[in-house]
């Protein structure tokens, strides 16, 4: 059976060298965010000859529940082979979830018996880099529009940004930002308070990660923020956003996506900046489609005919 054991932050490298290896580009495959949900979704994981394998056990939200597609560079038929052997030598289904079409096909050659389903709220929202930094065309007048009005209401504004070397002043006041955000929340939904946890420990461990990110300052203060993590070479995921009242209002999240795709683009050689998906939010949905996405990272369930 394979060794499976809750995620650690010195596990994130050799997680991040599977997932190279794979050339996967999933937020879910993104290493520093494995171990930041492991506890919303009860993640485990196995690394072993070269191959990553995931298992989410939290079956109260739906796309969780279930054993991933290995990752790493090697035999994938063997490794499906020993991932399979491990589910029944637990008497577990072979239940598969966050499978990209190519590992579909894949999984079909292996004439492996069940269905194919799929999701929207799971597909991920994925752009060129330098699409958010320039909000070329027509299509982006709306955002362009909301950036120009936050420089024009704070013309004073400043961004600073948070590298793999950590600034405790800037990780202070990025948890201000989250703080503030949160306390304007009327809805004090449970997941909001994994979500304050999941920040507060990226802040603790940013260079174990590691992590990148920025805050934006309006009238002294810090207004908005962002953190985010390469997932694969070039491509990075936008972990956490936030701004808070007018400042909000007035284009704080269009500024803080806008500066921020820039720096990656400019520094960090970012190709492409995956957003994640809207897990079926009306309004997380209509708010990333309006950065009109240039590719949305389809995903799949398997469900296995039986014990196999």
């Amino acid at each position: 059976m394979l060794n499976w054991k809750k995620p650690t932050a010195d596990l994130v490298p050799l997680m991040k060298e599977c997932i190279q290896e794979s050339g996967m580009t999933g937020s879910d495959t993104c290493a520093a965010n494995i171990f930041l949900l492991r506890e919303k979704y009860d993640t485990r994981i196995a690394v072993e000859d070269g191959f990553l394998y995931r298992w989410y056990q939290n079956d109260k939200i739906p796309g969780r529940s279930g054993v991933t597609f290995p990752l790493g560079k090697g035999n994938i038929a063997d490794a499906i082979r020993r991932l399979a052997e491990d589910r029944r030598e637990r008497n577990l289904p072979m239940d598969m979830i966050l499978l990209g079409e190519d590992q579909i096909e894949e999984l079909r050659s292996q004439n492996m018996e069940g269905s194919f389903t799929t999701d929207e709220a799971n597909w991920d929202y994925v752009y060129d880099a330098e699409h958010l930094a320039f909000l070329p065309g027509k299509e982006n007048n709306k955002k362009r529009n909301r950036v120009n009005r936050f420089m024009r209401r704070y013309p004073e504004w400043s961004i600073r940004y948070i590298d793999h070397e950590e600034q405790e002043d800037l990780l202070a006041d990025l948890l201000k930002v989250e703080e503030r955000w949160l306390s304007a929340q009327e809805d004090k939904d449970p997941a909001i308070s994994i979500e304050q946890s999941e920040i507060h420990e990226a802040v603790r461990l940013w260079n174990e990660l590691p992590l990148i990110g920025a805050v934006i300052y309006a009238e002294d203060k810090p207004v908005a923020m962002t953190v985010a993590s390469e997932i694969n070479n070039g491509v990075y995921d936008i972990l956490f956003e936030k701004s808070y009242g007018s400042y909000a209002q007035d284009g704080g999240f269009a500024m803080i996506n806008k500066c921020f795709a820039e720096h990656l683009l400019e520094n960090w050689n970012a190709k492409w900046i995956n957003r994640e998906e809207d897990m079926g939010i009306p309004g997380l949905r209509r708010a990333k489609m309006m950065y009109q996405p240039d590719l949305r990272f389809k995903k799949f369930e398997y469900r296995s005919a039986g014990i196999q």
